[in-house]
């Protein structure tokens, strides 16, 4: 019987007794309240002197397509929505810049408020302007493939225990980054009209040098063209005369050979009385000339002929008995009077005779007085502004209070249980 009572025992020891378990318990109630209330006062007195953290936000989307025209007016430059809003979320993002407006804006006095000695300002900016994220929309595939990446609202939050400084800081940063966007994109655009403007008058000089060398080549050619010419006409004019003086050195044989026969025939004086006074051609033929003119050693005579020989001979120039010599020297002079010629050596600008020019002076005088108003222009639309908010993001003292009750709660009744185990173990070892 001994035995079996021994048997017994092990397995009655096992098993979980709850109502002793729930005993123990309300024995030891002023232990777990205790520990539970007193784990809940050091948290709630916790959560009292913790730091509360804000998160202040601002949201927006890309700008309207009439602050994009406007900027294009500006210049050379085809800027499109997306890449505004793109280079204002880089400006935004700057690192550089937000430590820039942190300094210049004073708001290292801001967030400072107490004024406490800082031992390290370079670091406390950082510190600072770390939480500045820029936040992208929430996008889901479909939302990528239509496209419509601008056209959610981008954010740009910031996280401190100053909500009111954090609220002037990061309104007055967005204002900036915007401004500073809007001027780099004239800046852009003022850099492209002066290059564009350093171009046309590279251009411009280089059209001119070219038509400039272009018309003393003309010169130089019209020059070469007209000393041919003027070569070709002296040349006529030397043949003419020449053959102008041979036809009156064969005009003198004749004459002396005319003379001489008249001087035969005894023929010294001249027989225009012969001719009728109606200046009518005399009927008079000779019978060695039939049907001929009179020959001019019968019609002039011996004395006439030789005084016309000693005309000729003593003739100083055969130039006003050449017809054609005239015309020659007309064609002389006007060779070395070109007008043409004199015109393209006494031009002083060529520009006006190049087309080229006067569109690029067009073009520079446009860019020049290129005036575009950029009041109300801006590289994005402001969606929500920066508030203040009504509670902070952490921490979460109502939840560090909860679990702090609860989680003493359930240690203290996991350490009454340890208790009673022990407790236990001991009676049979005493025993």
């Amino acid at each position: 019987m001994q035995q079996s009572d021994q048997e017994i025992y092990p397995y009655q020891t096992d098993e979980i007794d709850l109502r002793a378990l729930f005993n123990s318990l309300v024995a030891r109630k002023f232990l777990i309240a205790g520990l539970t209330g007193f784990v809940t006062v050091v948290a709630i007195l916790y959560a009292l002197i913790l730091t509360p953290t804000y998160q202040v936000a601002s949201s927006f989307t890309s700008p309207n397509q009439s602050s994009v025209i406007s900027v294009n007016k500006l210049g050379v430059t085809a800027e499109t929505r997306e890449s505004v809003f793109s280079l204002f979320l880089t400006k935004l993002s700057s690192r550089s810049l937000q430590r820039e407006h942190f300094v210049k804006g004073d708001y290292l006095t801001k967030f400072n408020a107490n004024n406490a000695p800082i031992d390290n300002v370079d670091g406390f900016i950082d510190d600072t302007i770390e939480s500045v994220q820029v936040h992208s929309p929430n996008l889901i595939k479909k939302d990528i493939e239509l496209g419509i990446l601008t056209e959610l609202p981008y954010s740009v939050s910031m996280e401190g225990n100053n909500p009111e400084a954090i609220l002037a800081y990061l309104n007055s940063f967005v204002v900036l980054a915007n401004s500073k966007t809007i001027n780099e994109l004239i800046n852009i655009n003022e850099l492209k009209i002066s290059n564009r403007i350093e171009e046309i008058s590279l251009e411009h000089d280089l059209l001119l040098e070219r038509a400039e060398k272009d018309r003393f080549s003309q010169i130089e050619r019209i020059k070469e063209e007209d000393a041919q010419k003027i070569r070709q006409i002296n040349d006529q004019i030397v043949r003419a005369r020449y053959q102008a003086k041979e036809s009156r050195l064969n005009q003198i044989v004749v004459l002396i050979d005319a003379a001489k026969l008249a001087k035969s025939l005894g023929i010294i004086e001249n027989n225009f009385k012969l001719i009728k006074g109606d200046g009518a051609t005399s009927d008079l033929t000779i019978a060695i000339g039939e049907n001929k003119d009179l020959p001019e050693w019968y019609l002039y005579g011996e004395k006439a002929l030789i005084q016309r020989v000693e005309l000729l001979q003593n003739r100083s120039s055969d130039d006003p008995f050449i017809p054609e010599l005239v015309t020659l020297n007309n064609q002389l002079n006007e060779v070395q009077n070109n007008n043409l010629l004199e015109t393209f050596e006494t031009r002083q600008d060529d520009s006006p005779f190049i087309a080229e020019i006067v569109k690029l002076d067009v073009e520079k005088i446009k860019l020049e007085s290129r005036r575009v108003s950029m009041i109300g222009v801006s590289a994005m639309q402001l969606r929500q502004v920066a508030l203040i908010p009504k509670s902070p993001i952490k921490p979460n003292k109502r939840m560090i209070v909860l679990l702090a009750f609860f989680g003493s709660f359930i240690m203290s009744i996991l350490l009454v249980l340890i208790m009673d185990v022990v407790k236990t173990v001991k009676r049979p070892l005493l025993n």
